[in-house]
């Protein structure tokens, strides 16, 4: 005969293990937020001024222009990446080897790094050749950098 018998210690981990499951419902968000205005480069041809989060989203979007997406399909290419980061980052967070919020605010850097890269890198329409003139460049969303440089991330 097997006798077995166990012992149950509780050092706090199972309810440890609850509140970083409760606290798992932040999210990142990655994008422009607030009023920041594009400052128009000087061969851009336009003296108007408009909130980068407008310009990106008329990027993204194609509003009046080819549609350039680049913040969703950036963040796309790279979920199996953050699915694994984060996974990664559970057992540190239970054990307090490391902290939720930063995990988070480094999933978020990670992210905004990635959306970056990609809008010099990706293939996006071509810019008309009317464009390419008055900028100098047949690089879509890069005129100024300010739009790429605008980008970032907020923890919820």
């Amino acid at each position: 005969m097997i006798i077995t018998s166990t012992v149950r210690r509780d050092n706090g981990l199972l309810d440890r293990i609850r509140l970083v499951a409760r606290r798992y419902t932040t999210k990142v968000e990655v994008g422009y937020f607030g009023n920041q205005m594009h400052r128009p480069s000087i061969t851009s041809g336009s003296s108007g001024r408009i909130a980068i989060s407008d310009l990106a989203r008329i990027h993204e979007h194609g509003l009046g222009v080819p549609e350039r997406a680049f913040v969703e399909p950036a963040l796309q290419l790279n979920r199996a990446k953050y699915l694994r980061y984060v996974g990664k980052q559970i057992t540190p967070i239970i054990r307090r080897r490391q902290s939720m919020n930063n995990a988070w605010q480094t999933l978020g850097a990670m992210a905004v790094a990635d959306v970056q890269k990609y809008m010099v890198t990706a293939s996006f329409t071509p810019l008309a050749s009317s464009t390419i003139r008055r900028k100098g460049s047949s690089k879509p969303l890069i005129d100024t950098g300010q739009m790429r440089q605008s980008i970032t991330y907020r923890v919820k």
